[in-house]
Protein backbone atom coordinates (compact mmCIF):
# COMPACT_ATOMS: atom_id res chain seq x y z
CA UNK A 1 0.00 0.00 0.00
CA UNK A 2 2.50 2.45 0.68
CA UNK A 3 4.04 2.59 -2.57
CA UNK A 4 0.38 3.64 -3.77
CA UNK A 5 -0.07 6.60 -1.90
CA UNK A 6 0.55 9.92 -3.01
CA UNK A 7 1.59 12.69 -0.58
CA UNK A 8 -1.73 13.87 -0.32
CA UNK A 9 -2.47 10.20 0.91
CA UNK A 10 0.25 10.50 3.62
CA UNK A 11 -0.79 14.19 4.54
CA UNK A 12 -4.10 12.93 5.41
CA UNK A 13 -3.38 9.68 7.12
CA UNK A 14 -1.00 11.19 9.30
CA UNK A 15 -2.77 15.02 9.64
CA UNK A 16 -0.82 15.95 12.54
CA UNK A 17 2.21 15.99 10.90
CA UNK A 18 3.66 17.85 8.32
CA UNK A 19 5.58 17.36 4.99
CA UNK A 20 7.56 20.08 3.64
CA UNK A 21 6.41 22.66 5.67
CA UNK A 22 9.78 24.07 5.96
CA UNK A 23 10.44 26.74 9.08
CA UNK A 24 13.48 27.51 11.45
CA UNK A 25 14.72 24.72 13.77
CA UNK A 26 15.69 25.87 16.92
CA UNK A 27 18.81 23.86 18.26
CA UNK A 28 19.29 22.56 21.67
CA UNK A 29 22.07 24.55 23.58
CA UNK A 30 24.36 22.14 25.33
CA UNK A 31 27.03 23.60 27.40
CA UNK A 32 30.61 22.72 28.04
CA UNK A 33 29.59 20.91 31.49
CA UNK A 34 27.41 18.24 29.21
CA UNK A 35 29.57 18.06 26.46
CA UNK A 36 32.55 17.34 28.60
CA UNK A 37 31.60 13.62 30.33
CA UNK A 38 29.93 12.83 26.61
CA UNK A 39 33.30 13.27 24.95
CA UNK A 40 35.09 11.18 27.45
CA UNK A 41 32.45 8.67 27.42
CA UNK A 42 32.87 8.74 23.93
CA UNK A 43 36.67 8.33 23.01
CA UNK A 44 37.05 6.28 26.47
CA UNK A 45 34.01 3.55 25.84
CA UNK A 46 32.73 4.49 22.17
CA UNK A 47 29.12 5.71 23.04
CA UNK A 48 27.39 8.39 24.65
CA UNK A 49 23.82 8.58 26.70
CA UNK A 50 21.98 12.07 27.20
CA UNK A 51 19.02 12.72 29.26
CA UNK A 52 15.83 13.56 27.93
CA UNK A 53 16.31 17.12 26.03
CA UNK A 54 13.13 16.59 23.72
CA UNK A 55 9.44 17.70 25.59
CA UNK A 56 6.28 15.42 25.56
CA UNK A 57 4.73 17.90 22.79
CA UNK A 58 7.82 16.90 20.51
CA UNK A 59 7.33 13.22 20.85
CA UNK A 60 3.97 12.77 21.41
CA UNK A 61 2.86 13.34 17.55
CA UNK A 62 5.43 10.97 16.63
CA UNK A 63 4.25 7.87 19.00
CA UNK A 64 0.77 8.99 17.87
CA UNK A 65 1.67 8.83 14.02
CA UNK A 66 3.47 5.56 14.50
CA UNK A 67 0.66 4.06 16.60
CA UNK A 68 -1.06 4.96 13.26
CA UNK A 69 1.16 3.45 10.97
CA UNK A 70 0.96 0.26 12.71
CA UNK A 71 -2.84 0.51 12.50
CA UNK A 72 -2.45 0.61 8.81
CA UNK A 73 -0.29 -2.17 9.23
CA UNK A 74 2.40 0.52 7.38
CA UNK A 75 6.12 0.02 8.48
CA UNK A 76 7.20 2.36 11.15
CA UNK A 77 10.11 3.65 8.89
CA UNK A 78 7.60 5.46 6.53
CA UNK A 79 7.39 8.00 9.53
CA UNK A 80 10.28 9.99 8.37
CA UNK A 81 7.97 11.09 5.11
CA UNK A 82 6.82 13.84 7.47
CA UNK A 83 9.07 16.80 8.84
CA UNK A 84 9.13 16.36 12.47
CA UNK A 85 11.57 13.31 12.86
CA UNK A 86 14.33 15.12 10.38
CA UNK A 87 13.17 18.31 12.81
CA UNK A 88 14.23 16.75 16.46
CA UNK A 89 17.65 15.26 14.76
CA UNK A 90 18.23 19.00 13.33
CA UNK A 91 17.81 19.86 16.93
CA UNK A 92 20.86 18.51 17.60
CA UNK A 93 23.14 19.99 15.66
CA UNK A 94 25.60 21.93 17.97
CA UNK A 95 26.08 18.27 19.58
CA UNK A 96 26.40 17.13 16.35
CA UNK A 97 29.50 19.39 15.38
CA UNK A 98 31.06 19.02 18.52
CA UNK A 99 31.79 15.58 17.70
CA UNK A 100 31.86 15.61 13.87
CA UNK A 101 32.94 19.54 13.09
CA UNK A 102 31.64 22.43 11.37
CA UNK A 103 30.68 20.27 8.48
CA UNK A 104 28.60 17.22 8.87
CA UNK A 105 26.05 15.44 6.34
CA UNK A 106 23.12 13.28 7.43
CA UNK A 107 23.89 9.74 6.03
CA UNK A 108 20.90 8.24 3.83
CA UNK A 109 20.70 5.34 6.89
CA UNK A 110 17.66 5.63 8.62
CA UNK A 111 15.17 3.58 10.74
CA UNK A 112 12.00 3.05 13.10
CA UNK A 113 11.15 0.50 15.42
CA UNK A 114 8.04 0.36 16.89
CA UNK A 115 8.09 -3.40 19.74
CA UNK A 116 4.51 -3.68 20.95
CA UNK A 117 4.92 -7.69 21.16
CA UNK A 118 6.00 -9.90 23.35
CA UNK A 119 9.08 -11.52 21.59
CA UNK A 120 9.86 -8.75 19.28
CA UNK A 121 12.91 -7.93 19.41
CA UNK A 122 15.25 -4.94 17.81
CA UNK A 123 18.39 -5.64 15.57
CA UNK A 124 20.63 -8.61 16.32
CA UNK A 125 24.38 -7.80 17.36
CA UNK A 126 25.54 -5.65 14.38
CA UNK A 127 28.02 -2.77 13.88
CA UNK A 128 26.70 0.13 11.71
CA UNK A 129 30.14 0.38 9.86
CA UNK A 130 32.68 -2.28 9.45
CA UNK A 131 35.49 -0.21 9.26
CA UNK A 132 37.19 2.06 12.08
CA UNK A 133 35.84 5.29 12.47
CA UNK A 134 38.34 7.11 15.10
CA UNK A 135 41.58 8.51 13.94
CA UNK A 136 44.22 9.62 16.04
CA UNK A 137 44.37 9.33 19.68
CA UNK A 138 43.54 11.95 23.02
CA UNK A 139 42.76 15.60 21.97
CA UNK A 140 43.97 15.10 18.11
CA UNK A 141 41.32 12.35 17.70
CA UNK A 142 38.89 12.37 14.98
CA UNK A 143 35.27 11.31 14.54
CA UNK A 144 34.55 9.81 10.82
CA UNK A 145 30.94 9.11 11.76
CA UNK A 146 28.23 8.97 14.14
CA UNK A 147 25.00 6.98 14.84
CA UNK A 148 22.50 8.50 17.50
CA UNK A 149 19.05 6.50 18.55
CA UNK A 150 16.48 8.50 20.35
CA UNK A 151 13.63 6.59 21.90
CA UNK A 152 10.04 7.77 21.60
CA UNK A 153 8.82 5.93 24.75
CA UNK A 154 10.71 4.76 27.85
CA UNK A 155 12.71 1.89 27.27
CA UNK A 156 14.63 -0.37 29.68
CA UNK A 157 14.87 -4.61 29.85
CA UNK A 158 11.80 -5.52 29.42
CA UNK A 159 10.54 -3.58 26.46
CA UNK A 160 13.51 -4.08 24.09
CA UNK A 161 16.18 -1.22 25.05
CA UNK A 162 19.63 -0.80 23.07
CA UNK A 163 22.51 -3.12 24.76
CA UNK A 164 25.97 -1.62 23.49
CA UNK A 165 29.63 -3.60 23.49
CA UNK A 166 31.52 -0.95 25.40
CA UNK A 167 35.13 -0.53 23.51
CA UNK A 168 37.64 -3.34 24.70
CA UNK A 169 34.88 -4.64 26.74
CA UNK A 170 33.35 -8.30 25.78
CA UNK A 171 30.49 -7.85 27.63
CA UNK A 172 27.10 -6.12 26.87
CA UNK A 173 26.05 -2.61 28.41
CA UNK A 174 21.82 -2.17 28.46
CA UNK A 175 21.27 1.14 28.41
CA UNK A 176 17.71 1.89 29.35
CA UNK A 177 16.44 5.06 28.73
CA UNK A 178 13.29 7.94 29.22
CA UNK A 179 11.69 9.45 26.31
CA UNK A 180 13.27 12.07 24.31
CA UNK A 181 16.71 10.59 25.50
CA UNK A 182 19.63 10.68 22.77
CA UNK A 183 21.89 7.49 23.07
CA UNK A 184 25.23 7.47 20.33
CA UNK A 185 28.30 5.51 19.06
CA UNK A 186 31.06 5.70 17.10
CA UNK A 187 29.93 3.25 14.27
CA UNK A 188 32.43 0.76 14.63
CA UNK A 189 30.96 -0.04 17.81
CA UNK A 190 28.68 -3.34 18.24
CA UNK A 191 25.58 -2.88 19.50
CA UNK A 192 21.98 -4.40 19.38
CA UNK A 193 18.30 -4.09 20.50
CA UNK A 194 16.44 -6.02 22.72
CA UNK A 195 13.45 -8.13 23.55
CA UNK A 196 10.21 -6.93 23.94
CA UNK A 197 8.98 -9.32 27.02
CA UNK A 198 5.53 -10.50 28.39
CA UNK A 199 6.38 -7.93 31.96
CA UNK A 200 6.75 -4.56 29.37
CA UNK A 201 4.94 -1.50 30.55
CA UNK A 202 4.79 0.45 27.48
CA UNK A 203 5.67 0.11 23.96
CA UNK A 204 9.19 0.12 22.55
CA UNK A 205 8.92 3.34 19.51
CA UNK A 206 12.18 4.45 18.49
CA UNK A 207 14.22 6.30 15.77
CA UNK A 208 17.53 6.27 14.41
CA UNK A 209 19.71 8.46 12.10
CA UNK A 210 23.35 8.30 11.18
CA UNK A 211 26.04 11.64 10.35
CA UNK A 212 29.31 11.92 9.33
CA UNK A 213 32.34 14.21 9.34
CA UNK A 214 32.21 16.31 5.74
CA UNK A 215 36.21 16.22 5.72
CA UNK A 216 35.75 12.46 4.79
CA UNK A 217 34.79 10.84 1.90
CA UNK A 218 31.47 9.53 1.97
CA UNK A 219 30.14 6.31 3.73
CA UNK A 220 26.78 6.70 1.74
CA UNK A 221 25.20 7.96 -1.19
CA UNK A 222 23.40 10.97 -1.55
CA UNK A 223 24.94 13.01 1.78
CA UNK A 224 22.23 15.20 3.08
CA UNK A 225 22.54 18.47 4.09
CA UNK A 226 20.97 19.03 7.47
CA UNK A 227 19.70 22.86 6.22
CA UNK A 228 17.97 21.65 3.52
CA UNK A 229 15.85 19.13 4.11
CA UNK A 230 14.87 16.72 1.05
CA UNK A 231 11.45 16.69 -0.40
CA UNK A 232 9.03 14.57 -0.36
CA UNK A 233 10.07 12.16 -3.46
CA UNK A 234 13.80 12.43 -2.21
CA UNK A 235 12.54 11.18 1.27
CA UNK A 236 10.32 8.04 -0.40
CA UNK A 237 13.18 7.30 -2.49
CA UNK A 238 15.62 7.14 1.26
CA UNK A 239 12.85 5.07 2.57
CA UNK A 240 12.41 2.78 0.14
CA UNK A 241 15.66 2.03 -0.21
CA UNK A 242 16.57 0.86 3.22
CA UNK A 243 14.86 -2.20 3.46
CA UNK A 244 17.32 -3.79 0.76
CA UNK A 245 20.16 -1.87 2.08
CA UNK A 246 18.93 -3.79 5.89
CA UNK A 247 18.35 -6.60 4.96
CA UNK A 248 21.37 -8.40 6.28
CA UNK A 249 20.61 -7.45 9.44
CA UNK A 250 16.61 -8.46 9.29
CA UNK A 251 16.01 -11.22 6.38
CA UNK A 252 13.15 -10.74 7.47
CA UNK A 253 12.34 -7.02 5.68
CA UNK A 254 10.81 -7.43 2.07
Amino acid sequence: MPERMTEDDWCALLPELSIGAGGEVKEIPFDPDQLSPLSRSLWEKGYIAVPPVFSEDELRPLRQGMLRLSEATIPPVYIYLYDQPWQLFARLGEMLRHFLGEEYAILPNLWAWHLSKAGETGWPLHRDCNAETVFGEGEDAILMSLSLWLPLTDVDESNGCMYVQPKNERTETPLPAKAGSVLGWRQDLYHRGGTYGDNARNPRMSLSFEFQNCAFDPLAEPLIDPRRLPDFLQRLNIIQAQFAKYRHIDPALA
